[in-house]
């Protein structure tokens, strides 16, 4: 990925609980190429983990498609999403 694609991507913060959160990690990972992702500071003891998701505007639409979808499956929290 050049570095302007890298800088130009779009980005989406979720919430998700703790115990929910390998799983997402591997649906994420299972859609190879879809976006990018972080997980955000925590402290110890927090019963969610936070991730940033980096996409490209191509995108944009199968991660919204693949979030809708864990917040039916997981209750997971989208806080923002561009």
């Amino acid at each position: 990925m050049s570095r302007k694609r890298f800088f130009n991507s779009l980005r989406a913060t979720i919430r998700v609980s703790k115990q929910d959160s390998a799983y997402v990690y591997f649906i994420l990972e299972s859609y190879e190429g879809i976006c990018a992702y972080s997980t955000l500071n925590h402290e110890n003891g927090d019963q969610t983990r936070d991730l940033e998701l980096r996409y490209t505007s191509g995108f944009k639409n199968n991660v919204a498609e693949v979030l809708e979808a864990l917040q039916d499956e997981v209750g997971l929290e989208i806080l923002k999403m561009d």
